[in-house]
């Protein structure tokens, strides 16, 4: 897994696809669930570092 900063929206956007991919037909476990809350927020600071440029 790439640091945040270094990493854009779309990649950030297939890492949350396939990882949810691999999980579908079934609800995430507490720990996968944590997994993907880390992933969208990681997302999220992508796509206003790449509108704004900060995480903030």
């Amino acid at each position: 897994m790439a640091m945040a900063h270094d990493t854009t929206p779309e990649q950030l956007n297939d890492e949350i696809r396939t990882f949810l991919a691999a999980r579908r037909g079934r609800t995430l476990t507490s720990a996968e669930r944590g997994v993907y809350e880390q992933l969208r927020t990681r997302w999220l600071a992508a796509g206003r570092r790449a509108r704004y440029g900060t995480a903030a």
